[in-house]
């Protein structure tokens, strides 16, 4: 995998934030990766730790 996110690039809005979350996504069902579930994120010497739920929504 190629990353291409740096953690110096900007996101300095929910909207920003939001598309690259969305690209994310996109990118792991476009490449057979189930993202739906519960993910840990530990942003290693910060107090930022999370936990993030992906679900399907219902059409």
């Amino acid at each position: 995998m190629t990353a291409d996110f740096t953690s110096d690039d900007e996101i300095s809005s929910t909207e920003e934030f939001e598309t690259a979350l969305g690209r994310v996504i996109l990118a792991a069902l476009e490449n057979g990766v189930d993202p739906r579930g519960t993910w840990e994120y530990r942003a290693n010497g910060t107090n930022s730790d999370v936990e993030v739920m992906v679900v399907e929504l219902a059409d």
